[in-house]
């Protein structure tokens, strides 16, 4: 691989590491299956938005209050609790994205100035180990996420059993997701 290469795409990566997926007051977290959406969850001022295909969007505020099509749904005092559960590990994901972000870019820029010193000194042979280290706290930032995730799995699923106005809602986390998740930070760490 020429070093020219390597410094572009490693400032390439640092770029897009300062990349958020922030737009406007809205961060939108998709969960994707094969080729179909399967859902998303939209981080808002308002609370958490859920959309699916074919159904109105659905919002879960602090409170655990839920609204359908911006219509009140009825909740017990269990399913208030699980939609608080859903919202705060929605919220934590947001905050875990950050903290994964930053790793992220700690361990690009370290991995650039390896480089770069390597180039200098003239020691060329360190530079695919360079750019292909691992990085344990990157690795923990995403378990977190997983975490999270993991969390959102357990009240979607209360939910859907729970309580008919959630159904349409209850496959936003495919049951592989976090399983993906959990591989995807073992092979960063």
């Amino acid at each position: 691989m020429s070093y020219q290469r390597v410094i572009g795409l490693l400032a390439l990566a640092a770029l897009m590491v300062g990349c958020g997926k922030e737009s406007g007051n809205t961060n939108v977290i998709s969960f994707r299956s094969g080729s179909q959406v399967t859902g998303d969850i939209a981080l808002r001022k308002d609370g958490v938005a859920l959309h699916v295909p074919g159904a109105p969007e659905a919002l879960i505020d602090a409170a655990g209050d839920l609204s359908i099509d911006r219509q009140p749904a009825t909740v017990n005092a269990v399913q208030r609790a699980l939609l608080q559960d859903y919202y705060r590990n929605a919220q934590a994901i947001d905050e875990h994205d950050l903290a994964t972000d930053m790793a992220d870019a700690a361990a690009t820029g370290h991995a650039i100035k390896s480089v770069v010193q390597d180039i200098a000194s003239g020691n060329t042979g360190n530079i695919d180990k360079t750019t292909q280290a691992k990085s344990p706290q990157v690795a923990e930032a995403i378990l977190k996420t997983c975490h999270d995730l993991a969390g959102i799995k357990a009240a979607q699923d209360g939910l859907a059993g729970q309580l008919a106005a959630f159904k349409p809602y209850a496959w936003i986390i495919e049951a592989g997701a976090i399983g993906g998740c959990e591989a995807m930070a073992a092979r960063r760490g």
